[in-house]
């Protein structure tokens, strides 16, 4: 290899059904006696906050509970949520949740620990010294947040989503407990499991991917692949949601070792400013984007197709599986139900091909106009 690569990952990872029980010894045996657990309303309302409260409360360690991060969580939630830890003299952060919570709980432990905001982490590389010590729980199979250096927020003053990204950010323990999932509603289900094999699709292609990043990327693809739609067919299947729950955790670590490209530029400036879950537009919008790609990157959508399990296809036919896909678990129906002016699509378009984080990994350049002409197409807006 001619360059040199780094590669971030947790500092510890635990995977496993069940996994979650070991929690309070995990904690005590790091030497935490002040653990803060941090979720929000619908994880405490599924019953999975107690599930784990409650042993941390029974074992003295437990110092106070949040479960108020809201979805797609504002900067000042995040500088709140870092005053409570303060308050509570926290000695270690566990967020227990989809990307929100665990987005939220990594730029709040670093605000708690060493002052400033949120909003001065913003950017690449902005962080610079470990927050607070903090175990990810994740509680959905699609952020991938307990296993990457990034954290999405939202800027109430713009409207849009913003990223705070630096291996900082990366927790000290991501705990993968599958059964933390078995609750999701199908939609929710549906939603993150693709965003996790679109994260694993772009990590692969993208421009900065290395042998590790791809390799990790094509036993995603492998892991979600034979999962996904069985999942949503069949929510008790145990078997599938394992295979879901570590697929979108080696998703994870993928793209925070190569890069999600112009999908998810695509799709800030749209979930941002109308409010559709972040996994509906990713979904919807990949097939999209690998037609355009197709051209300039065949060899790794026949690779990426072939982990799947649908064998080695050309773009065009990647492209017409992945639409087929997101139609039958409902992700297509979501999207259209929002209804999107064609006026909106300039700014949108201009948003996207702006975000060079984004873009510049992407397979294919991406400028405002073929961004304007996939929002039209995938949101089936008039011209």
């Amino acid at each position: 290899m001619s360059t040199v690569v780094e590669y971030h990952l947790p500092r510890r990872v635990v995977v496993g059904r069940g996994a979650a029980a070991g929690l309070p010894g995990l904690c005590q045996d790091a030497g935490w006696r002040r653990v803060f657990l941090v979720s929000d309303d619908g994880v405490a309302a599924a019953g999975l906050v107690a599930a784990v409260a409650d042993p941390l409360a029974a074992a003295g360690i437990l110092v106070a509970t949040s479960t108020g991060v809201p979805a797609e969580p504002p900067l000042a939630a995040v500088d709140a949520l870092a005053a409570r830890l303060v308050a509570a003299g926290a000695d270690a952060v566990i967020g227990l949740g989809g990307g929100s919570v665990m987005d939220a709980t990594k730029v709040a432990a670093v605000v708690a620990a060493h002052g400033g905001t949120a909003a001065d982490r913003v950017g690449i590389g902005r962080v610079g010294r470990r927050g607070l010590p903090t175990v990810l729980v994740p509680t959905t199979a699609g952020t991938g947040s307990e296993a990457t250096r990034v954290a999405i927020l939202t800027d109430l003053g713009t409207g849009e989503k913003v990223g705070v990204v630096d291996p900082a950010l990366l927790p000290d323990v991501a705990l993968v407990d599958p059964a933390r999932t078995d609750r999701l509603p199908p939609a929710v289900t549906a939603a993150a499991g693709m965003d996790a094999l679109v994260h694993a699709i772009e990590a692969h292609g993208a421009r900065v991917a290395t042998p590790f990043s791809r390799g990790l990327a094509l036993e995603a693809a492998r892991a979600i692949g034979g999962a996904l739609e069985r999942v949503c067919r069949d929510p008790a299947d145990a078997a599938a949601r394992d295979s879901l729950a570590e697929g979108a955790h080696l998703a994870g670590m993928a793209f925070s070792n190569s890069s999600c490209c112009a999908v998810h530029a695509l799709a800030l400036p749209l979930g941002g400013r109308f409010h559709l879950p972040h996994g509906v537009i990713t979904g919807t919008f990949v097939g999209a984007v690998v037609r355009y790609n197709g051209p300039v990157a065949a060899a790794g959508y026949r690779r990426m197709a072939e982990a799947i399990g649908w064998g080695p296809l050309e773009p065009a036919e990647v492209a017409a599986r992945l639409d087929a896909l997101a139609g039958a678990i409902g992700l297509t129906a979501v999207l259209r139900s929002v209804a999107v002016p064609a006026a909106a699509i300039p700014a949108l378009a201009a948003a996207a091909a702006a975000n060079r984080r984004l873009m510049d990994p992407n397979p294919r350049p991406m400028p405002a106009d073929a961004a304007a002409a996939i929002y039209h197409e995938v949101l089936a807006v008039g011209s």
